[in-house]
């Protein structure tokens, strides 16, 4: 069993978007405004290091996404 856990919910109009960026490297929970996820570690720099990478997923999909949309508009 983990020592450390950390849940994240995320509001988005594109969620479904944003769970595809992160598809390879963690289970989510897609709602119609937002996606959630858990990560669970047995050491805190571990689960620091995971956060990190999965912040980094979301900043680039995000990043994208606003060049499509503005590409679109």
């Amino acid at each position: 069993m983990a020592a450390w856990s950390l849940n994240c919910e995320l509001k988005s109009p594109m969620p479904k978007h944003l769970a595809a960026a992160m598809a390879t490297e963690c289970e989510m929970k897609i709602a119609e405004d937002s996606v959630e996820f858990t990560l669970n570690e047995s050491r805190a720099k571990d689960l620091r290091a995971m956060w990190n990478t999965r912040m980094r997923s979301l900043m680039a999909a995000e990043a994208v996404l606003e060049v499509i949309a503005r590409k679109d508009s």
